[in-house]
């Protein structure tokens, strides 16, 4: 885990090849983990920062803008008092995020959520990783509002320990922000759904990792469902390639994927259409869906004011920016 120099800067023209490679399916065999993250050293406080290009920093601000919104709305109200208003992050990461491009240190999402001007009552963090749990647990310090756990997002007797913290009752706003399509399985979203009636998520959609690893799983000969397939929860999901497995657009695969991860939260968990917004990377190329679910109209409409449709893409760098 070195300490990170300017020298590992990386440029328009790396960033532009990094968004060409995970286009491609064969990086599937060659790099498995291609949008697993870099960690490093902090150069404030020596304890571990998770490395992200800068679509990745734009989608951490699109949470928090999102979540300030909700604590400002809900902050008194008698809902609130009585039941309370909590917040779950579930790849909690270290706290801290490193802008590989810019190589400037910022906030991660656990931070962000816990400095909002009106906070939460109480709030749960967890990662897979211990080292990002204890770098946590160090930029937060002893809190009785706060939990961070070590675990598996998808395992149950994890998921039901982070849901014995919490209030069955509360409004529960939950961000699950998996790196990689094997990190997420349809079954945790199901699990929160289906304990807290009163829940909000917030999910990272990453549309081209999951159809890269559909296209994966298809060009080894792979049969059922595979990383993708618990994702999104489908038996086949090569079924989503279009216009045919043997042909594929980028374009519409990814929209079928859209369609069939919506359906599965209004169809079987009865949240509303989701709010969507999207991060491109390059600029033609939607990357990142960010959802909002929720059961509640009121929800859709703060999230929509504080987060509008872009006049333009929220992109990365303009096509043809200079090296």
């Amino acid at each position: 885990m070195p300490l990170f120099s300017d020298d590992d800067l990386l440029s328009d023209a790396q960033l532009r090849d990094d968004a060409a490679e995970a286009l491609r399916p064969e990086q599937v065999d060659k790099r498995p983990d291609l949008d697993a993250a870099r960690q490093w050293r902090s150069r404030d406080d020596g304890l571990l920062v998770r490395g992200v290009k800068p679509h990745s920093a734009e989608k951490a601000r699109l949470v928090s803008r999102g979540l300030g919104t909700v604590t400002s709305a809900m902050s008194g109200k008698w809902f609130q008092r009585r039941h309370g208003l909590q917040y779950v992050e579930l790849y909690s990461g270290p706290g801290r995020l490193l802008d590989e491009r810019t190589g400037l240190e910022l906030p991660g999402s656990p931070i962000q959520a816990l400095s909002l001007r009106k906070p939460f009552d109480l709030y749960v963090f967890s990662d897979a990783a211990e080292d990002c749990c204890d770098a946590l647990r160090a930029r937060v310090g002893d809190r009785d509002d706060v939990h961070v756990l070590q675990g598996d997002a998808n395992d149950p007797a994890h998921l039901d320990a982070v849901a014995s913290l919490l209030n069955p009752r509360a409004l529960v706003i939950v961000y699950l922000d998996p790196a990689r399509p094997q990190d997420l399985h349809w079954s945790t979203v199901a699990y929160l759904a289906r304990r807290f009636p009163f829940m909000d998520l917030i999910i990272n959609l990453p549309c081209v990792s999951v159809m890269r690893a559909i296209l994966g799983h298809a060009s080894q000969g792979g049969s059922g469902p595979g990383a993708a397939g618990r994702f999104l929860e489908h038996p086949q999901p090569r079924d989503l390639l279009r216009p045919s497995p043997r042909r594929r657009s980028t374009a519409l695969t990814i929209e079928a994927i859209r369609a069939h991860y919506d359906r599965k939260l209004i169809d079987e968990l009865q949240f509303l259409q989701p709010a969507r917004r999207t991060v491109y990377f390059p600029a033609d190329n939607p990357y990142y869906d960010i959802l909002l679910a929720s059961r509640h109209p009121r929800a859709l409409e703060l999230w929509n004011k504080t987060n509008p449709p872009p006049d333009e893409p929220l992109t990365l760098f303009p096509t043809g920016s200079a090296d």
